[in-house]
């Protein structure tokens, strides 16, 4: 039997709202999530919040999450787009990984970090060192993994020469990401083989896709070796940074239930808690969305 972990991200789902949502709220939301069997929750993000205002409540949001980490088997993650970023999260010894993104494009690195590829490999090293130092698991992304909105040049050699760089560096986990929902199911499982061959370390996927199409995706994944993949629930969420449309997260129950097709393929979820969260994510998102 094959498992899946499954990455639950609430913190790309809301990072897209324009209106504030309560840091209560967010925090209620995490503490649901947090029983439902989850590999890890992508909970928030140590990011400028004059470029991100729904990340204003970083410090407070994972305050709050210390006592639900201890009582949880759930990892923690928050995305730090800077060596700043990193320091501040470092406050907080019980987050499990950093999640830093890494672009294949070089206008989306300069869009989310205000850095080039060249300064953002610099400051990559310098995050490397400080999360060896707190013993906390570095995930490097690899956005715009799958192409880019751009019309900038693309192609699998990119990626490539992007894994190799961010091994390098030392990362500890390598996520294929497609930022914008580039990827077809034909390229899914070309990048998937990609990372399965030239990969040293262990790897997953964090895909945008429509609604329709993630059920294939997800399966795409699977079938070419993917066993980690984030997803969140009812699909909402999107990078603001990335182009003037957000294309939403992999829905969780649409994923679920294309893992619940395959043959010798789990994912180890509560049913009864993923009820419960489902309709935690109707109440936070539904009437913002």
């Amino acid at each position: 039997m094959t498992h899946i972990s499954i990455v639950e991200c609430p913190r790309d789902a809301w990072q897209g709202f324009q209106d504030f949502i309560p840091t209560q709220e967010k925090i209620n939301h995490i503490k649901i999530l947090a029983n439902c069997g989850f590999h890890t929750i992508d909970a928030g993000s140590f990011v400028s919040p004059r470029a991100m205002p729904q990340m204003v409540d970083a410090r407070p949001l994972f305050a709050a999450l210390e006592e639900v980490r201890a009582t949880s088997d759930t990892k923690l993650l928050s995305i730090i787009a800077s060596e700043g970023g990193a320091k501040r999260a470092t406050e907080f010894n019980f987050i499990d990984s950093w999640g830093y993104p890494f672009s294949v494009s070089e206008e989306f690195q300069l869009r989310n970090s205000r850095k080039n590829i060249e300064d953002g490999l610099e400051d990559l090293k310098r995050v490397k060192e400080l999360a060896e130092r707190n013993d906390v698991e570095l995930v490097v992304y690899l956005s715009m993994a799958f192409g880019n909105p751009y019309g900038e040049e693309y192609h699998r050699d990119l990626v490539l020469e992007r894994l190799l760089q961010a091994e390098s560096i030392g990362a500890d986990l390598i996520s294929l990401s497609d930022t914008t929902g580039e990827g077809t199911t034909e390229k899914v499982i070309e990048l998937c083989d990609l990372v399965k061959k030239e990969s040293t370390v262990p790897w997953g996927a964090h895909m945008h896709s429509t609604y329709d199409e993630a059920p294939a995706k997800a399966q795409a994944a699977i079938n070419a070796g993917c066993t980690r993949i984030d997803t969140a629930l009812r699909g909402f969420g999107g990078c603001p940074f990335a182009s003037n449309s957000l294309i939403g997260n992999m829905p969780t129950e649409k994923v679920l239930t294309a893992i619940e097709e395959m043959y010798e393929v789990s994912h180890g979820l509560d049913p009864l808690a993923l009820e419960s969260a489902y309709n935690s994510a109707l109440n936070v998102f539904g009437s913002r969305h």
